[in-house]
């Protein structure tokens, strides 16, 4: 099997669509904060397809990793001052030592019991920045991070978009090249054969967390920038909500690829933003499209929409 002309043409699309994006967003900075907002939380999703759909492993914890980031960014930022290296590092470095954390007590267990550990997990940190008030603002969330240093050139809406991009193309090839090394590829053997696989002498464990700190990062990177989009962080983010909305994102885009998180977010937060707007019972729509993805297109829009072309 060769993946390279097939992936080669879905990046050549998505970086295609973000120039699009971006000419679009320069009139309007709301809309650029929007575009900005679907790339860093598609990147989120993207990085929980690599656990749940190439791994098998349905994790309610994603939300927290990415979370989790983003207060740190935001926390270095506001003591330390705006410098995008020092930032980055951060939310890498918090998303992958949290997603070790998480995968080195989950991942002795699995299915059902692994869903409750990761749940669990994530709540845990949302206790954290919940009740941790004189750091984190609690309820009220977090706000004025960069007051004491001033806004950094990159954290203006076209830069932040660019660099938006940036990542999100860049976990895209990480993530990529990672499926299809050894360990991505036993976490594929894993998921669909655990018993064949570990009777070859595979350690299911090793290898799972392997892609759960990889995840980690990619998830972290993207967190770091997220609080710059509107300056402000809820701790909605890290709740186990949150999670689950990357989880429906992951479905509803295609929970097998790592292009469709990028449709499934898009969907989603369109949704959202727009049909809000008129109604409250806009998370009524997003499950009736959650049902029909799964009945009628179970590999996702993306995929159901190629194979409807081709037919």
């Amino acid at each position: 099997m060769n993946p390279t002309p097939s992936v080669s043409q879905k990046l050549a699309l998505f970086l295609t669509a973000v120039a699009l994006l971006a000419f679009g967003g320069l009139a309007d900075p709301y809309l650029l904060r929007l575009a900005t907002e679907i790339l860093l939380i598609g990147t989120a999703v993207m990085s929980l397809n690599l656990v749940t759909g190439q791994g098998g492993l349905v994790s309610l914890c994603h939300g927290a990793l990415f979370g989790g980031a983003a207060y740190a960014a935001a926390l270095v930022s506001q003591h330390t001052g705006v410098n995008l290296p020092a930032t980055l590092a951060v939310g890498i470095a918090t998303g992958g030592l949290l997603a070790l954390l998480v995968a080195l007590v989950s991942l002795r267990s699995n299915g059902l019991f692994f869903l409750v550990v990761t749940l669990i997990a994530g709540q845990l940190l949302w206790e954290v920045v919940f009740h941790w008030r004189e750091v984190t603002g609690g309820a009220d969330g977090l706000r004025g991070f960069t007051a004491s240093s001033g806004r950094a050139w990159w954290t203006e809406p076209v830069w932040l978009y660019t660099l938006a991009a940036v990542w999100a193309s860049t976990g895209f090839l990480l993530l990529r090249r990672f499926l299809y090394q050894p360990a991505g590829i036993a976490l594929q053997g894993l998921r669909d054969q655990p018993l064949r696989m570990q009777a070859l002498g595979y350690s299911a464990h090793r290898i799972r967390i392997k892609a759960f700190v990889a995840s980690g990062l990619i998830a972290g990177g993207a967190g770091a920038l997220y609080p710059f989009i509107n300056l402000y962080l809820s701790p909605e983010v890290v709740h186990w909500s949150f999670s689950a909305s990357l989880l429906i994102m992951g479905v509803i885009g295609g929970i097998k690829t790592l292009h469709g998180a990028f449709a499934g977010a898009a969907i989603y937060l369109l949704i959202q933003t727009y049909v809000s707007s008129y109604t409250d019972r806009w998370q009524l729509l997003i499950g009736l499209l959650f049902v029909v993805t799964v009945l009628f297109m179970p590999n996702g829009v993306t995929q159901g929409l190629r194979q409807r072309r081709r037919s």
